[in-house]
């Protein structure tokens, strides 16, 4: 198994006082991802739909899997394409977490029913070996591990900047923030690593103002699915699809639902 080499790139630290110290990889996965249930399975749908959409229009693409947390449900499907994969997170601890799946250690997250789900969705095999098959698919698509913090115009550096051609981000700008002002400028961040040309693929919870982790709460902001889309199109992007789901458990964890959308980077003069 080859090695990934944690990037060095770390900018100033973005979150004020100690909002996510300490956070809990393992805890974050046993709360949302130790059973797939409706919300995760639309995910998952959704991905699937989105690279197989964006597939028909580009042969290869570079991706950024930004503020990827500890999880992985993310590239099952993204994959099976012809693509290099940076993955990117503000904390060490889930960049370790990634590291720990990706190098195959003793300890890690099983994504085997994230796995099973998708090659379903494909209607191929899922049986063990080809779980196996795509999950080594994955260890090889992704290159690098990289430090980002979205409070940054620049979250991973001026050389980053509009250099991919997919950005996918998922549950991360709204949950870093109680300012709907600041939000506006998250997605201005992000939004500018994405070439023009190129495709954004955002899933976020919505009507949230914190959410739980284990028996924490951690900021969020009260986005819409409409309000998404209008930011998005300020930023010149077009969308592709968008859909939104009801949350399962809306008394727990502390939000009203999901939202999801693809939209495509237009051309600025």
């Amino acid at each position: 198994m080859r090695s990934i080499t944690l990037d060095p790139i770390r900018v100033s630290p973005a979150l004020s006082g100690d909002a996510f110290e300490p956070f809990n990889p393992q805890a974050y996965l046993q709360e949302y991802y130790s059973h797939l249930g409706e919300e995760n399975r639309a995910l998952l749908h959704f991905l699937h739909e989105a690279y197989a959409c964006i597939f028909t229009e580009t042969d290869s693409a570079r991706i950024l899997e930004f503020g990827g947390g500890p999880t992985l449900y993310q590239l099952i499907s993204a994959a099976k394409y012809p693509v290099a994969i940076d993955f990117s997170d503000y904390l060490d601890e889930n960049l370790r977490e990634i590291q720990k799946w990706l190098q195959n250690q003793p300890g890690m997250f099983s994504w085997d029913d994230y796995l099973r789900y998708v090659l379903d969705q494909e209607g191929v095999s899922s049986d063990v070996r080809a779980r196996d098959k795509r999950a080594h698919l994955i260890r090889t698509k992704v290159r690098r591990l990289l430090a980002c913090d979205a409070k940054q115009a620049d979250p991973l550096g001026a050389n980053y900047r509009a250099r991919y051609d997919i950005v996918s981000v998922n549950f991360v700008l709204e949950s870093i923030t109680t300012d709907m002002v600041e939000w506006d400028r998250l997605i201005e961040h992000v939004a500018s690593l994405v070439r023009p040309g190129g495709y954004l693929l955002m899933c976020a919870i919505t009507g949230a103002t914190s959410y739980r982790v284990g028996d924490r709460f951690f900021p969020a902001v009260p986005i819409t699915l409409d309000r998404l889309e209008g930011k998005l199109q300020q930023q010149h992007f077009s969308m592709m699809y968008r859909h939104a789901i009801e949350a399962e458990h809306q008394n727990l964890q502390g939000y009203d639902g999901i939202c999801m959308v693809l939209a495509r980077k237009g051309y600025v003069a």
